[in-house]
């Protein structure tokens, strides 16, 4: 498994203690958001240095605020400062932050996925390198450094079909959330197919989903926090496909009308059970011991994603992953 944190909600000494702490418990990753929080490149110098066995990851960086020359550069310089255990995450970033916040449009981002991976493995593996693409065109360029002795895996965040066709054509796996049974099997489907189609063994693709966990599922206050949070994720659009997917489009429609009309509280009051068991691990100790044994067992890489209490942000965070630590044994 791995871990993750939105990275405005901790200081950095105590993201320091909370990667060391992951590492403690035998977590095999600790995945970094950006967003609008802490720079990731910068973060994830620190913990190269405060850690010794995790691997390092973002999960995710957009592609649109940065050049691929930029990923490539900030990528290869973690993998050397971590002795290679560094992963590149990428997506769109969503219009969250990457148009209303970096003020750049999210134009045709399938596109812009495999162009922006092209040029960065162009960079990682090559001694010089040209391109003539869409947005990007490099002549005859090269990292000072040279190019990576190892291999540095790049993953898509992939919520779509299309995007899931896109990371199972070209990249090394794809990121998902909400992984409900179907939403899973679907994905699966297509990356079979979709790899198979190019001539790739579909087993190279790796599957990896964000889990959100609560810290304490018998607490109706940190149960409504994980409600709170789904109603989120309602409201964007890109969700919907899962919900349809998993049979709770009509109620996902109906939290993310609340949640537009800015009810928050009342959309989180509609986020149903059945939502809570299917999108997040939310549960019994033995539902959720079942669920990520089930997801690891089907070679899909749960990374745990706390959604704390208001009140209790940092202290939930260590509890989220000594529970969940615990589920494993």
């Amino acid at each position: 498994m791995g871990v993750t944190l939105h990275t405005a909600d901790l200081g950095f000494d105590d993201i320091s203690r909370y990667a060391r702490e992951a590492e403690a418990l035998g977590y095999e990753g600790f995945w970094l958001t950006e967003e609008s929080g802490k720079e990731a490149f910068a973060l994830l110098a620190l913990l190269a240095r405060d850690t010794t066995r995790i691997r390092l990851a973002t999960g995710i960086l957009n592609f649109y605020s940065r050049t691929p020359m930029a990923l490539a550069m900030g990528a290869s310089t973690i993998y050397r400062l971590s002795d290679g255990r560094f992963a590149l995450g990428l997506g769109t970033g969503g219009p969250g932050f990457t148009t209303r916040g970096h003020g750049v449009p999210i134009e045709r981002p399938l596109a812009r996925a495999r162009e922006s991976l092209e040029i960065i493995r162009g960079f990682l593996t090559q001694q010089r390198f040209s391109y003539d693409g869409q947005w990007f065109r490099v002549k005859d360029f090269r990292l000072r450094e040279g190019p990576l002795e190892g291999k540095l895996p790049i993953y898509l965040a992939a919520l779509g079909p299309r995007m899931v066709r896109t990371a199972a054509r070209y990249y090394d796996g794809l990121v998902m959330n909400w992984p409900s049974e179907a939403a899973i099997e679907d994905y699966r489907q297509i990356v079979e197919r979709e790899a198979s189609a190019v001539g790739r063994d579909p087993a190279e693709v790796r599957i990896f989903t964000l889990m959100m966990t609560v810290a304490d599922p018998s607490d109706p206050a940190s149960v409504d926090a994980m409600r709170r949070g789904l109603a989120f994720y309602c409201a964007s659009d890109h969700y919907l496909h899962i919900a349809d997917l998993s049979g709770l489009g009509p109620q996902a429609r109906r939290v993310k009308e609340v949640w537009e009309t800015r009810d928050y509280g009342a959309a989180a009051r509609l986020v149903t059970d059945e939502m809570l068991e299917t999108f997040s691990l939310c549960g019994t100790p033995e539902q959720c011991r079942k669920r990520l044994r089930s997801m690891i067992e089907r070679g899909v890489y749960p990374i745990i994603y706390p959604v704390p209490r208001q009140d209790r942000i940092v202290e939930d965070h260590f509890a989220t992953i000594r529970l969940a630590a615990s589920y494993l044994g």
